[in-house]
């Protein structure tokens, strides 16, 4: 199987501890391939007939746009690649991609209420639990480290003869920094798994609707959500997949940026309600 196109390999940038995995995608004389988290194989007919790829044209780049199921990949190209892309298509397939349709809905004067159309809903409220619940655990657990800490440099000095009103407020100093540094480290990956600045969102089949924690509303009509959003994968603690935050979704729109940590039950309820809906899911970020 002769492969005709240069891979385009993306690596992603992480929003602090959150990663994932780069991904390539390779056409083949018989379709399509991407390899790498969630990868998968299209034949080359249904590549053609089933809009598994079209390009994206904006005033300021062109994109690559991949929708397979509940995968969807957005790659910017340059317009070498994009020339190279099509040559490419047209010398092996006797196609060219097309480009992407574009949607026109109506935006809502106010967030959906129950009952209006609404095919999917987050709301802050569990996540601000399990951060406060974290905060509980934290708390006992630096409670003995410091008590370990404590007793362990104690010990050593103590070993060395050193001791009195000095050695004890010098081993206290220590024990406060290091103690201090890890509560600092644990309020950072605390925010970064359970922390949002958004209150909710709100997914309807014109786009998604999303409330700031200050009650401001903005709308992202469905033309331009899917290009405004993207899934990171997030480090996920435990055994319990259904309260761990697997995955934070990045909305970027209107020169606002929002982050939703969601466990993997609320990460499948939206990749199907988009699927059914709309087609396709979030792209990877």
């Amino acid at each position: 199987m002769a492969i005709f196109i240069i891979p385009i390999t993306v690596v992603f940038l992480m929003l602090g501890n959150v990663f994932s995995k780069p991904f390539e995608v390779v056409f083949t004389e018989d379709g399509l391939v991407v390899r790498g988290r969630g990868g998968f194989t299209v034949p080359k007919d249904a590549v053609v007939n089933n809009n598994v790829v079209c390009i994206r044209r904006s005033p300021v780049r062109l994109e690559l746009r991949i929708t397979h199921g509940l995968n969807n990949y957005l790659i910017p190209l340059s317009q070498r690649q994009y020339d190279e892309l099509v040559n490419a298509l047209n010398t092996y397939w006797g196609w060219e991609p097309p480009e992407c349709p574009r949607v026109k809905p109506v935006a809502p004067e106010t967030a959906p209420s129950v009952g209006e159309g609404v095919l999917w809903r987050w709301s802050v409220g569990k996540y601000g639990i399990l951060y406060h619940i974290g905060w509980v655990g934290a708390v006992i657990v630096l409670f003995f480290i410091a008590l370990g800490l404590y007793g362990t440099i104690g010990t050593i000095a103590w070993v060395f003869n050193w001791r009195g009103f000095l050695a004890d407020l010098t081993v206290g100093i220590i024990v406060i920094v290091i103690v201090g540094v890890l509560v600092l480290m644990t309020r950072g990956t605390l925010r970064l798994l359970f922390g949002s600045n958004a209150r909710e969102v709100v997914l309807t089949s014109d786009g998604f609707t999303v409330t700031d924690r200050s009650g401001n509303v903005m709308f992202i009509p469905r033309d331009d959500a899917l290009d405004s959003i993207c899934i990171s994968r997030a480090v996920a603690y435990g055994n319990w997949p259904y309260w761990n935050v697997e995955f934070i979704m990045i909305i970027s729109y209107g020169g606002v940026t929002y982050k939703v940590p969601m466990d993997m039950g609320d990460f499948n309820r939206l990749q199907e309600a988009l699927s059914r809906a709309w087609g396709r899911g979030v792209r990877d970020c």
